[in-house]
């Protein structure tokens, strides 16, 4: 991935995709207000053919659907983790969205079922389901399900631009968001003196000093990274070649490669091209 004017490139796979508190609070939002509808809406064609349905009958129906159905956002939110369109082929998103989709109906049915038998033994009554209904319940939890999800990657989408926008530009360079959790540092490219692997992490050394762990592996970086300009020199380091400012033996055909700011990074014998493209820059 070169790196042209102003382009970004990403020291992470993506962010993780997050339900976050705005998204589910409009989401809960939307399924009230159409709840709500539909109970007016039964209420009063029951009033047009007879002396009325007991108003709460279709409270606590829709009411225990909803509910249900927003206590299970989260397997919604898992799938698009796992199978975020363009992260993965096609034919797997469809896979995991398929399997997500009965996981989401199943725990949607139960915790309906369960409001319902609990209420309606309150209220004296008796609340009946039976196997064959879920098939019924399914379609419906289907289009819920594809529509949730499609609210929660235009959430995503919105939240990702704005966030773009609002990160001022480095002109006539390239930039490098670095993703610490659920905040971005950008900083030029340039800024970006070496990255050394951590185990599980990687470190990232700025000019400014600061060393930032991001996770991940090194191979991952290098292959976004070295055509824009780095060089692997070590199993466990990746470093900005622009910005190497001297070579020192190291003794049994090792270097040390000196950066700014007293930063020093090693050059092993086992990478004797590196050696020669920092010995020609």
């Amino acid at each position: 991935m070169s790196a042209g004017p102003n382009s970004i490139l990403n020291v992470t796979k993506g962010a993780p995709f997050a339900l976050d508190a705005a998204s589910f609070g409009m989401i809960a939002a939307g399924v009230a207000a159409i709840d709500l509808s539909n109970v007016f809406t039964i209420v009063h064609n029951s009033l047009r053919h007879g002396p009325g349905v007991a108003l709460w009958i279709p409270s606590v129906a829709e009411a225990s659907s909803g509910l249900s159905a927003l206590a299970a956002v989260w397997i919604i939110a898992s799938a698009l983790r796992l199978a975020s369109p363009g992260r993965m082929h096609w034919g797997g998103v469809a896979l995991v969205h398929a399997l997500a989709s009965l996981c989401f109906s199943a725990q949607h049915v139960l915790g309906m079922v369960a409001l319902r038998k609990v209420i309606y033994g309150v209220m004296g009554a008796h609340y009946q389901f039976e196997l064959g209904d879920w098939l019924y319940e399914y379609r419906k939890d289907l289009l819920t399900y594809l529509i949730i999800a499609a609210c929660l990657a235009a959430f995503r989408s919105r939240a990702e631009n704005a966030k773009r926008e609002a990160v001022p530009r480095f002109e006539s360079e390239p930039v490098f968001d670095i993703d610490i959790g659920a905040r971005t540092i950008r900083v030029p490219l340039r800024a970006v003196l070496a990255l050394r692997a951590a185990g599980n992490y990687v470190e990232v050394l700025l000019e400014d000093g600061r060393r930032l762990l991001v996770r991940g592996t090194l191979t991952s970086y290098a292959e976004r990274l070295v055509p824009s300009g780095f060089e692997r020199t070590h199993r466990s380091w990746l470093v900005n070649r622009a910005r190497v400012t001297g070579l020192r033996p190291a003794g049994s055909g090792d270097m040390h490669l000196d950066l700014p700011g007293g930063c020093e990074a090693p050059l092993s014998r086992r990478f004797p091209e590196a050696l020669r493209r920092l010995k020609q820059k």
